[in-house]
């Protein structure tokens, strides 16, 4: 049986109540940011920009990497993004640098390519997760960490959990760390599915 990025076949998650999943969800949740935090201050302590919402599951299917027998209904991924505009910024792959440097202390395994006139560097970490740091020429240096897919009973159901209970309030920039509240299970539902 194939497992996913938490080593759990689609026989262990199926024993999984949603209460269980949303849990499971939020534990990934929290350690995405984390893991992001870790990597934008190895390049820039002050503020990133949003680019959106970050608090619900990704569609599943093959994602970031393959899962054989995922799809949009039974796995899901994680997925955050940010952006700095550091002063004088021009996408030198020397910027890299200091990102490859992180990787490198980290243990992590990654490699540098050069797509569409950027340059990028992406890290695998011993976990399951992808990071991906894109120098561009226009000086807006942008950052991606996102998960291998997880396996779920119901995607629908997980996203209607989470996004039932999550605000939609995201702020235009943060400091690394910080971020709005993950909901918990007990908190009411303030944005219900629409039908």
């Amino acid at each position: 049986m194939p497992t996913d990025a938490a080593g759990l076949t689609q026989e262990d998650v199926a024993t999984m109540s949603l209460h269980e999943e949303f849990e499971a969800y939020r534990e990934r949740y929290h350690h995405m940011q984390e893991l992001l935090a870790g990597v934008q201050r190895s390049v820039n302590d002050g503020p990133w920009h949003w680019t959106g919402s970050d608090r619900g599951p990704e569609v599943g299917g093959d994602g970031v990497a393959p899962l054989a027998g995922s799809n949009s209904v039974n796995s899901y991924f994680l997925r955050t993004d940010r952006i700095w505009t550091p002063p004088g910024a021009t996408g030198n792959p020397r910027d890299l640098q200091p990102m490859i440097e992180y990787f490198d202390e980290q243990g992590w395994r990654h490699r540098e390519g050069h797509p569409a006139g950027t340059h990028d560097t992406w890290a695998k970490t011993d976990d399951g997760w992808q990071i991906e740091y894109v120098v561009q020429p226009n000086g807006r240096y942008s950052l991606t960490v996102f998960s291998e897919p997880f396996w779920t009973n119901d995607d629908n159901a997980l996203s209607e959990a989470v996004g039932g209970r999550n605000d939609g309030v995201y702020p235009d920039e943060s400091l690394p760390g910080e971020y709005p509240p993950f909901p918990g299970w007990d908190d009411p539902i303030v944005s219900p599915p629409k039908i």
